[in-house]
This record gives structure tokens, sequence and C-alpha cells, in this order.
């Protein structure tokens, strides 16, 4: 348990610093993008005080505006990093001799359902400082959500609910949605 509080205290860190670079990083602006403040924009994509809190931890409380392109940026590449993380640790449950059967083979089932959550993210993630964005995003991030929603449905159907491997999953479905919360706010001025 002590050594998952590191690695969840590293990967928040980590998370946090790649937030920051790469706000800075996205296109200087991009025609019609709305620009708000990060409270803002967390204020917009929250649906309650967890969500609302996950939200400011990928994305800071700057009160300046920015565009929000950078925070769909943001919450993708945060993302893309924790479910690498959520993969590894699926895959370690897959291979364990000791993990009962059925929760090693929906552990092998999560991570095709990473793999394709990744996917959809990683195409968006190289489009969006060249300010090609269109409504599929909606799609694709819901999509990418719905994929680490059918993991963690599953690990709970299997007698998985108590394992990190689960805590996992749910936060990232959470992080997910906030992506796709953060892209509707994105594309009205887009379509």
């Amino acid at each position: 348990m002590e050594r998952a509080g590191v690695m969840s205290v590293a990967l928040t860190l980590s998370l946090l610093l790649t937030a920051a670079s790469l706000l800075a990083s996205v296109a200087d602006g991009c025609d019609g993008v709305p620009r708000m403040s990060a409270v803002d924009a967390c204020k917009q994509a929250s649906t309650a005080g967890v969500m609302w809190q996950l939200c400011v931890r990928e994305l800071g409380a700057s009160p300046e505006p920015e565009e929000v392109t950078g925070f769909v940026a943001a919450a993708m590449r945060a993302n893309r990093e924790a479910y690498g993380v959520s993969y590894d640790a699926a895959e370690k449950v897959r291979v364990d001799p000791s993990s009962p059967a059925g929760l090693a083979t929906v552990s092998g089932y999560c991570e095709g359902k990473y793999d394709t959550a990744q996917e959809l993210m990683t195409g968006w993630i190289d489009r969006l400082p060249g300010c090609d964005i269109t409504a599929d995003i909606r799609v694709d991030l819901a999509s990418a959500a719905a994929a680490v929603d059918e993991c963690a449905t599953l690990l709970l159907q299997n007698g998985g609910e108590h394992t990190t491997l689960y805590q996992m999953v749910l936060l990232d479905r959470d992080r997910a949605v906030l992506a796709v919360r953060l892209a509707i706010l994105l594309v009205p001025n887009k379509v």
C-alpha cells in the first residue's frame, strides 16, 4: 500500500508538470476557440466536488484566461500518462500466477481497452497544436471514456472491486470524462 501511495504522489507531480508545460506549448491561437481561466474551465467541466478537485490538479487554478485548446491537450496528455501506468498494472495482474483466473482474464481485456483509449486520444493530441479541431473530438474522447468504463465494469463484475487496479481505473474513468467535458467547451465554436 505504501508503494501505491508513492506511485500516486509521483504520478500527480508528473501530471502537474506535464499540464503546466503543455498549456504553454499549445498553438498561440486557434481562430474561434474560447478563452477562459483554468478555474472557469474547471467550474464548467466539473459535475461534482471530486471532478473539480481532479480538474484543478490537472489544469491548475490560474485565474488568467487561456485557450481551452490548452486545457484539453493537458487533460489528454495527463490521461495518456495515467493510462500507461494503469495498463502496466493490468498487465501485472494478468501475468501474476496468484491472480484469480477471472481477474487475470479481465485484466487482459483492460489492456486492450486502454490501447483503444490511447489510440483515440493520440491522434487528437497531435492535431490540437495545429488547430485541426472538429466535433469528432467529442466522439473520440467519449469512446475513450467508454473503453475505460468497460474495464471498470468488468473488474467490478469479476471480483476486482477491492484491488488497486480497480481504484486506478475509476480515477482514469473520471479523468476521461473530464477530458470529454473540456472538449465540449472547446468544440461549440468549431463545428
